[in-house]
């Protein structure tokens, strides 16, 4: 084979390669987004709110506010009694959030009798929570968007 059909073989080869990861990315790209959760209501600026992103029932039901069974989970500022805080590269999907106020940064969940919560928190889709968590068929969305902003009203129990 002559060196010139030998380049054009090699330059073929390394288009075609290139054309196959670009796809890829792109493709990729589509299947997941943005998700930014807005947070309003808190009662305070101390601490922060910690938000956990679940994709079953099963994962959001064993947790109980660690964030220790989330699909991804994190930390977020707050500023003139709001917060917000974004989730890259999520998968296309059915999620549920669970977020609650950390005021000392102590990352538990306090509650007191009975299991009353003594924070303030908050779900996706913001369901009335009355005897318990809300549920994940009722904090449940479908995330199929470059990008998704979402709204959680704090709610509080026993403060």
């Amino acid at each position: 084979m002559s060196r010139s059909k030998f380049g054009a073989l090699f330059l073929a080869r390394l288009l075609a390669l290139v054309l196959m990861f670009v796809t890829a990315t792109i493709a990729q790209a589509a299947t997941q987004g943005k998700l930014k959760v807005h947070v309003t209501g808190l009662n305070s600026n101390e601490g922060s709110v910690r938000v956990a992103l679940f994709n079953s029932d099963d994962s959001y039901s064993a947790d109980k506010f660690t964030g220790e069974k989330a699909l991804m989970k994190g930390v977020a500022d707050i500023a003139a009694n709001e917060a917000n805080y974004t989730f890259e590269n999520v998968p296309h999907g059915e999620y549920a959030i669970r977020l609650f106020h950390d005021p000392d940064n102590s990352g538990k969940f306090v509650t007191g009798m009975f299991g009353i919560p003594k924070l303030q928190y908050g779900f996706s889709n913001n369901p009335k929570s009355n005897m318990g968590p809300a549920g994940y068929d009722k904090a449940k969305f479908k995330f199929d968007a470059e990008e998704l902003n979402m709204e959680i009203k704090m709610q509080h129990a026993g403060l």
